[in-house]
């Protein structure tokens, strides 16, 4: 199966960048539109892996049970990947890099490869678009709104290609602690 680590939105904040999304529609000609369901914050990207594997993934979620939540505020909307990817980039308190350091430590403790490059949160919005306009143009379109919100819920993600697209069904969740 294949499985990803994330941080879920409150649903107030995927609207927003729902709505962000519609108003660049316009200047699209194409695109892999991801549904705002399907919004959240990867933390690790695991890949395939072994059913067998699951129930060290729920304890090692387990493990965050005590840390604590994380403040995120949409900065900007932006392209990766010479263009290929939309984001919504993030900015984020300590918190979120101490549950991220501490999934890595231990995924890196079980086998798992863990990316070597620098933690950005984002949300993908969409994939492969083709523009009418230059992409830096039509990304102006695409307002920023950035109400800041607490994320609080870990989630193991199981990743499948469904007949409308991906499917991202829940496997695992814990909460994560009140920020003081």
């Amino acid at each position: 199966m294949r499985l990803f680590i994330a941080l879920e939105l409150p649903q107030k904040n995927k609207d927003l960048l729902a709505q962000s999304v519609t108003q660049l529609i316009p200047y699209v000609q194409r695109a892999n539109v991801v549904p705002k369901q399907n919004y959240h914050v990867t933390l690790h990207f695991l890949g395939e892996v072994d059913c067998s594997k699951v129930l060290y993934l729920q304890s090692l979620l387990d493990d965050l049970k005590e840390m604590s939540a994380t403040r995120l505020v949409h900065t900007q909307t932006v392209s990766w990947r010479a263009s290929q990817v939309i984001c919504a980039k993030y900015k984020a308190d300590e918190n979120l890099a101490k549950v991220h350091r501490k999934l890595a430590q231990g995924l890196e403790k079980a086998g798992f490869l863990v990316e070597e490059r620098r933690f950005a949160p984002h949300v993908t919005l969409m994939r492969k678009p083709t523009f009418t306009l230059p992409c830096s143009e039509a990304l102006k379109h695409a307002p920023v709104y950035n109400m800041p919100f607490v994320a609080d819920t870990v989630t193991l993600f199981c990743s499948e290609h469904g007949e409308s697209g991906m499917v991202y069904t829940p496997l695992y969740s814990v909460q994560l602690k009140p920020i003081d």
